[in-house]
């Protein structure tokens, strides 16, 4: 199978800020902002069933970064065909999520680069997850996240509060120097995303984590030009309506926690 694409060297990742920035709006407000700028490597499945490959330069903020930065490379997504690295998926591959088995739709991925740490960049420490942290495989192996990747976290109490028992909080959150690790790889280590119709989970190394979606609240802070620029990221939709609806709660852990201590 062949790979997405092997990486980006670590001179070419980031670039410093190249110009002020002014279709950021807040508020009706226009704001004047200079932005560190960052390569992402994106493809999708089109509706005629080719592959669209691109690389685009945008801003290294969370919006941008959150749809590329999840999985590290070499993890490993179970498809209809066995477990097979993340940077070794195509779109139109099929995998195995909770929604069943489904084609990939999109793949986006960027370049982790320690020592940067400009703007808002969310790339400054990945996470580990330690192999059988949670018991005996689970995970069967240590998982590397990025800062993007959401888990589902499950607990009885929820249904009452939140009529459902389980939501998805940031795997950051829940660093505690034991089952989850918080590293800075001294080197380069490329960062992966992929999405599917429908947002939904999937499981790697026992672990449940969603599928990319952009949020319900995606691009409403932006003007024409960043939302257009956005956009031109996912060649195989048109509007920010074309990604659906969110299917599970997104929250943050001490909110989860304070809803348990109720």
């Amino acid at each position: 199978m062949t790979s997405l694409r092997h990486g980006i060297a670590a001179e070419h990742a980031l670039s410093l800020p190249i110009a002020p920035r002014s279709d950021l709006s807040v508020d009706g407000q226009v704001q004047r902002t200079a932005s560190v700028m960052r390569k992402y490597d994106v493809s999708a499945l089109l509706p005629d069933l080719t592959v669209s490959f691109r690389q685009i330069v945008a801003p290294a903020t969370p919006l941008f970064e959150e749809c590329a930065s999840a999985f590290a490379r070499g993890t490993l997504i179970q498809t209809v065909n066995g477990p097979v690295a993340v940077e070794d998926l195509m779109p139109g591959d099929y995998i195995e999520t909770a929604s069943g088995s489904v084609p990939v739709t999109w793949i986006g991925s960027t370049t982790y680069v320690p020592g940067h740490s400009e703007g808002q960049t969310t790339l400054k420490a990945l996470t580990r997850i330690t192999g059988e942290g949670f018991g005996y495989g689970a995970p069967g192996m240590d998982v590397l996240c990025g800062p993007a990747a959401r888990m589902i976290v499950r607990h009885d109490k929820l249904r009452k509060l939140l009529g459902q028992d389980a939501v998805l909080a940031p795997v950051q959150d829940y660093v505690d120097g034991d089952r989850y690790l918080e590293v800075t790889p001294g080197g380069t280590v490329q960062l992966y995303h992929l999405m599917v119709n429908g947002h939904t989970t999937i499981k790697v190394g026992g672990v449940e984590f969603e599928t990319y979606h952009p949020g319900k609240a995606a691009g409403q802070a932006l003007g024409p030009n960043l939302r257009a620029l956005f956009l031109s990221m996912f060649p195989n939709v048109t509007d920010l309506d074309d990604f659906g609806q969110v299917s599970m709660t997104r929250t943050q852990r001490e909110v989860i926690e304070s809803l348990l201590d109720t």
